[in-house]
């Protein structure tokens, strides 16, 4: 019997590289994080009209439009699409050049650690946003943080976004873009478990809990595993 040749090692299934494979779609913000970034654009942005950058599924920009006019902006329709179908009754626009003028506040969350640098100029990057506010406008912004305390608590399990970013360079892209920067902070360490330990027992967890239930940003860059900035476009 004739034994299959060896010569080349077995045939074994193979799965195509990374680089192949299209980009899974963003996740929405988790339950806790939105209501977070809810309270955090009562009290460091203020009143309407919000204007959401990029909203996975609409779901912050449906929780904008129970405290005041909100509307979107979309990069591609099928965003759009799927952000109108989020927020029922909520405009959402392809350019900034289509709102019906200038908002008060903004908000732009997991929006620069997806976006290459060929598109920060674009319809829907930072000079965008600048455009959008009003004079004296805020926005938020979050970000994962490529060198903050999660990603070195995680090491290898670090779930990298398709365009990683630190804080430093994130503050960057802020400043080249006009935006004055009114605070800047973390998230603190919200995702765990961080070497076994289950996250409501960690206390390394305890202080972003913390900031959470205050509805305030109080905790250090660098110390968690995004980056939160509070901008203003200067008046």
């Amino acid at each position: 019997m004739t034994r299959p040749s060896t010569e080349h090692g077995p045939m074994i299934p193979t799965t195509p590289p990374a680089s192949s494979l299209p980009d899974a779609a963003p996740a929405p913000p988790e339950r806790a994080a939105l209501h977070w970034y809810l309270r955090l654009v009562r009290h460091h942005l203020g009143r309407s009209p919000y204007l959401d950058v990029e909203g996975t599924g609409g779901a912050l920009l449906a929780g904008l439009a129970r405290l005041g006019p909100a509307s979107g902006l979309a990069g591609s329709d099928a965003e759009a699409d799927a952000m109108r179908a989020g927020a029922p009754g909520c405009p959402v626009h392809r350019s900034v050049d289509e709102l019906p003028g200038p908002v008060s506040a903004l908000t732009a969350v997991g929006v620069l650690d997806r976006m290459p640098d060929a598109a920060l100029a674009g319809a829907t990057g930072p000079r965008a946003w600048w455009r959008a506010l009003q004079p004296g406008g805020r926005a938020l912004v979050v970000a994962d943080d490529a060198e903050g305390r999660g990603r070195e608590l995680s090491g290898p399990r670090w779930p990298a976004p398709p365009v990683p970013r630190g804080h430093v360079r994130l503050r960057e892209l802020l400043v080249d873009a006009g935006f004055e920067i009114v605070r800047e902070g973390s998230d603190g360490l919200t995702r765990g478990p961080y070497g076994g330990i289950p996250p409501l027992l960690d206390p390394r967890t305890t202080p972003a809990r913390g900031q959470r239930s205050s509805g305030r940003l109080s905790l250090a860059p660098g110390s968690g595993e995004r980056a939160v900035f509070v901008v203003a476009r200067p008046e």
